[in-house]
């Protein structure tokens, strides 16, 4: 089964998620891997919480755009920031 089907934690249709990332300016972009990356670090004790496919999501998107750096940098930033660096 596809991640990306059917409905998140709250009853709301992953694909409007997706199409949300799909309307976004790559600022908004990277502001979304930076927000989902550590979002999905947070609950890493919950592995059915939303946050997990999302910044799946927010890679695969970045992905279609030619564009992995931008989840790549804003990656690096989070654990560099959780490192003290």
């Amino acid at each position: 089964m596809d991640k990306y089907q059917g409905k998140d934690n709250y009853g709301n249709l992953k694909s409007d998620y997706l199409n949300k990332l799909t309307q976004m300016d790559d600022k908004q972009l990277r502001n979304a891997c930076n927000q989902m990356i550590w979002l999905s670090a947070y609950a890493n004790n919950k592995p059915k919480s939303d946050y997990h496919w999302q910044c799946d999501a927010c890679y695969d998107e970045c992905s279609k755009r030619n564009k992995v750096y931008i989840y790549e940098q804003e990656h690096a930033k989070l654990v560099a920031e959780a490192s003290g660096h």
